[in-house]
C-alpha cells in the first residue's frame, strides 16, 4: 500500500510539473512557423485546406477567441494533451486497474514526443486526443458496455477531421469483431455500422471541401508521401522514432505488435484489439517509408494502440518493471534537455542541429520589419510576399500588416494563400519580398520588372548565425505564367 501511495504521488507531481514547465515554455517562446501558419487557419476557417483537415483550425480559433497571442495558440495544445492524459487514467480504469492507468498517464506525460504535440500546435494535437478517446471508447463498447460505441464513432470522426492517418487505427477497430470469434456477433450489429456511419458524417465536410476544390488535398498529399527515400532515410526515420518515444515504448508499439501477429491465437481477445490498432498503421508506416521520405511525427498512430499494448503488458507482471522505470527516466532526462537547451543552450549545436533555434529564428526579422514600416511609412502600404508560406505567416500573426502577407507559390506546392488570392488579382502590383536567403532568388526574376533590396536581417544564437533574410521592394508583378 505504502509502494502504491507512493507511485500514485510520484506521477501526481511528476505531471503537475511537467504542466507548469510547459506554460513557462509556451509564454516565453515565440510560435514556430508551421504554428503561425495554422494560426492562419483560425483566421481564415474552412472545412478542409490543402495540406490538412480542419480541426487544429477550429481548435486555435476557440482558444483566440478573445485574444490571440503566442500563449493562447499554444494553450490549446497544452489543453488538449493534459486532457488527453487524464482520460487515459480515468478510463483506463475500466481497461486495467488503477494503478496502471496512472502509468499509462504519465506514459504520455512524460514522454517526449507527446511533450512536443503539447507545447507546439499541429494537428498532431488533437489527432492523439481524438484517436486515443476513439481507440478506447471502441474497447468500452466491445468489452465494457454498448453504450459508448456512438461515442467511439464520433471521436473517430473529429480524428480523420483532424489528420487524414487516423484511417489506419480506424480500419483496425473496423476489422477487429470480424476476426475474433468472442466478438463476431458485432457484425451483425446494427449500432457498429452506425457509429462508422457517423463518422463518416464527422468526416463528410472535409469530403465535400475537396470535390469543390479540384481534390487539392488527395493531389497533394499524395505527392507529399511519394517523395523518393532510400535505406538511409528508413534508418534516420524508426531510429529517430525510438529515441523519441523510449525503448520500452517503442518496443511495445513496433516490436510486440508484430510478435502478436505470430501469436494470434494464444493471446486474448483484449490484446487482439489494442494489437489491430496498433498493428495497420505499422505495417503501412514500414512499407512506405521503405520506399518515400518520412517525417518523424507522421508515424504517431503507432503509439496510440502500443499505450494500451503496454498498460496490457504491466499490468501482466503486476508491478512497474525497471524498464517502465528506466523508460520514465529517460523521458523525463529528454524533456528537461530539449527544455534547458530552449532557455540556455548547454549543448554545443550550432544552426539547424539544434532543434530549438527555430523559436528564435525570425525575432530579428519581425522588429527589423516592424523598424523598416516606422522608419518608412510609404513602405508599409505594400503587401509583403514570399514564396513560401512560413514568412508570410508569421509576419501575419506578429505584424498583422492592413494587407495581408502571401505565398506566391512560383514553383511550390499550393498553400492556404492559394485559395485566399487570385493570382489575376494582384498583376501589376509592387510588393516587399522577403528571402530566407541574402541573394534575391534568380527563378523568381523574370516575374518582376525590378528588385531593389531594401535592407537584411540576421539572428545569432550561441554565436552561430541561426537565419538570414533579405528584404526587396520588388515592382510590377506579372503573374504566374
Amino acid at each position: 500500500m505504502k509502494n502504491r501511495n507512493l507511485f500514485s504521488l510520484s506521477v501526481i507531481a511528476i505531471s503537475i510539473i511537467l504542466f507548469f514547465i510547459r506554460i513557462v515554455f509556451i509564454s516565453n517562446t515565440l510560435l514556430v512557423d508551421d504554428e503561425a501558419y495554422y494560426a492562419m487557419y483560425a483566421r481564415h476557417l474552412s472545412w478542409g485546406y490543402i495540406d490538412h483537415g480542419p480541426v487544429v483550425g477550429f481548435v486555435i480559433w476557440i482558444f483566440t477567441l478573445f485574444n490571440e497571442s503566442s500563449f493562447t495558440v499554444r494553450l490549446s495544445s497544452v489543453s488538449l494533451m493534459t486532457l488527453t492524459s487524464f482520460l487515459v487514467y480515468y478510463y483506463g480504469k475500466y481497461i486495467v486497474n488503477n494503478k496502471i492507468a496512472l502509468a499509462m498517464s504519465i506514459l504520455i506525460s512524460a514522454n517526449l514526443m507527446f511533450h512536443t504535440n503539447s507545447i507546439i500546435i499541429t494537428p498532431d494535437a488533437p489527432l492523439t486526443f481524438f484517436t486515443i478517446n476513439a481507440i478506447t471508447f471502441y474497447y468500452l463498447a466491445f468489452f465494457k458496455s454498448e453504450k459508448y460505441i456512438y461515442l467511439g464513432g464520433l471521436m473517430l470522426g473529429f480524428a480523420m477531421l483532424s489528420k487524414i492517418s487516423a484511417l489506419f487505427p480506424a480500419v483496425g477497430i473496423f476489422i477487429f469483431p470480424f476476426l475474433v470469434n468472442d466478438l463476431r456477433s458485432w457484425t451483425k450489429n446494427i449500432h457498429f455500422y452506425g457509429s462508422f456511419l457517423l463518422s463518416f458524417i464527422v468526416f463528410l465536410p472535409f469530403v465535400v471541401w475537396n470535390f469543390q476544390n479540384d481534390f487539392a488535398f488527395v493531389r497533394y498529399q499524395g505527392s507529399h508521401i511519394m517523395e523518393g527515400g532510400g535505406i538511409n532515410d528508413f534508418i534516420e526515420l524508426w531510429l529517430g522514432v525510438a529515441l523519441l518515444i523510449g525503448p520500452m515504448y517503442f518496443f511495445h508499439s513496433a516490436v510486440k505488435p508484430l510478435i502478436n501477429l505470430f501469436r494470434w491465437k494464444d493471446i486474448g481477445p483484449e490484446k487482439k484489439y489494442f494489437t489491430l490498432v496498433t498493428v495497420i498503421p505499422l505495417l503501412y508506416f514500414i512499407s512506405q517509408s521503405s520506399f518515400s521520405r518520412l517525417e518523424l511525427n507522421w508515424v504517431a498512430p503507432i503509439f496510440f494502440g502500443g499505450l494500451f499494448l503496454l498498460g496490457l503488458e504491466i499490468k501482466s507482471t503486476q508491478k512497474t518493471s525497471k524498464s517502465f522505470k528506466f523508460q520514465i527516466g529517460y523521458s523525463l532526462a529528454l524533456i528537461f534537455l530539449i527544455m534547458a537547451q530552449s532557455f540556455y543552450p548547454i549543448l554545443p549545436l550550432k544552426g539547424k542541429s539544434d532543434p530549438t533555434n527555430r523559436y528564435y529564428m525570425y525575432s530579428n526579422l519581425i522588429d527589423d520589419t516592424k523598424k523598416m514600416f516606422l522608419d518608412n511609412p510609404e513602405l508599409s502600404k505594400l503587401r509583403i510576399v514570399s514564396n513560401e508560406f512560413q514568412i508570410p505567416s508569421i509576419i501575419n500573426f506578429y505584424l498583422n500588416p492592413k494587407n495581408e502577407a502571401i505565398c506566391l507559390s512560383i514553383d511550390y506546392h499550393e498553400t492556404l494563400y492559394s485559395f485566399l488570392y487570385d493570382q489575376n488579382d494582384i498583376k501589376g502590383d509592387s510588393f516587399i519580398y522577403i528571402h530566407d536567403k541574402k541573394d534575391f532568388p534568380g527563378k523568381l526574376k523574370p516575374y518582376f520588372d525590378s528588385y531593389t533590396q531594401i535592407l537584411s536581417s540576421e539572428r545569432y544564437r550561441n554565436n552561430a548565425p541561426i537565419a538570414k533574410y533579405s528584404i526587396w521592394l520588388v515592382k510590377n508583378y506579372s503573374g504566374k505564367i
